[in-house]
């Protein structure tokens, strides 16, 4: 059986020459790559992974390290649209889950060794320590951070506008006549700060600009109250509070879509009519979000994902970036579980 060194010897190059000519990188003059191509074809010589991992010193494994299970609606997309990239690379695109501090601790203390084992890593929700970030420097493990804030040490970064969307839907309730107004926390949140606890910050700060004071908005249900709860029963204890609330809002929005949906059915089943008792806005845009008539943040995760990706292929090959930093902003969808509010109501 031919090996790569028989190609090699061949074609009148180097074992790194046919490995590079055989995956179709572009270091490779033309010529050189049909005379390499030529003497594969007559040595019925086919180029594995692992030949190509020994010649190039890659290991063709990229990790993308999630915040909560792979099949969770923004993860799925994520993990669909970095496929759609690196796979026809040649990549194996390998997920890993660190959803307790401890285990995200554990992560990055065997990167050391770990690291031999991947080419790059994404990073989807993470607003990593600057500890974290300093380790995969130090290792030269090229990372891209994804959907994060724009402050990531990181080289390279996909960064969603949380401050935009969240004064959009503001405005939008404001629009419509909503004074008393509340924000719904992720009903089962990771244990470590991720991007979308920014989008309670920026909703009290779009609050404030439009004029709110702190009596006018209410967030449910401070984490902690709910943090130890199955995923259902947090939404069930958020939604009773939503109803008991002494101020109770007249429009709320929700950090995640599929809490929205849980917490609809729930007010409903308790006697409040959305919209017409309250308003409800989520984020995401979920395919069933048009389903539910749900009000709600449009992003893309698959295309935020596909631009990580890029710019991760772009560093693992030594090129340059020439944007670091992409922002994607996202698009207030109005359906129907939004209008305004009750005029005949204590």
């Amino acid at each position: 059986m031919s090996t790569l060194h028989d190609v090699a010897l061949a074609a009148g190059v180097s074992d790194s020459t046919v490995s590079r000519a055989l995956r179709g990188m572009d270091t490779v003059r033309p010529k050189t790559r049909q005379r390499v191509a030529e003497a594969a074809k007559q040595l019925g010589f086919t180029l594995t992974r692992s030949a190509s991992s020994l010649a190039s010193g890659k290991t063709m494994r990229v990790v993308i390290l999630f915040d909560g299970p792979v099949n969770a609606w923004f993860n799925a997309n994520c993990l669909q649209g970095a496929l759609e990239v690196l796979a026809p690379e040649g990549y194996d695109l390998v997920p890993v889950i660190a959803m307790t501090r401890p285990e995200l601790e554990d992560f990055f203390a065997k990167l050391p060794g770990s690291g031999n084992n991947m080419d790059g890593l994404i990073l989807p929700s993470f607003l990593l320590e600057d500890s974290y970030s300093q380790a995969l420097t130090s290792l030269h493990i090229p990372a891209v951070a994804l959907d994060t804030s724009s402050t990531t040490q990181l080289p390279a970064s996909i960064v969603l506008d949380n401050k935009g969307a969240m004064y959009d839907a503001v405005r939008f309730l404001h629009g419509l006549g909503h004074r008393r107004i509340g924000y719904v926390e992720h009903p089962s949140p990771a244990p470590f700060e991720s991007s979308s606890h920014l989008r309670e910050r920026y909703f009290l700060e779009a609050a404030k600009r439009m004029g709110y004071t702190d009596g006018d908005v209410t967030v449910f249900p401070k984490q902690s109250l709910v943090e130890r709860m199955p995923i259902d029963e947090a939404t069930a204890e958020i939604t009773g509070r939503i109803v008991s609330a002494p101020n109770r809002p007249t429009a709320i929005c929700v950090e995640i879509d599929e809490a929205a949906f849980d917490i609809m059915q729930r007010l409903r089943v308790l006697g409040i009519r959305v919209p017409q008792d309250m308003s409800v806005v989520g984020f995401d845009d979920h395919e069933a979000a048009a389903l539910a008539d749900l009000t709600t943040i449009h992003q893309d995760p698959q295309l935020m994902a596909r631009a990580a990706a890029q710019k991760l292929l772009t560093m693992m090959r030594g090129g340059t970036l020439d944007e670091p930093s992409t922002t994607f902003r996202t698009t207030l969808i109005p359906r129907g579980s939004t209008a305004p509010p009750p005029q005949d109501r204590p």
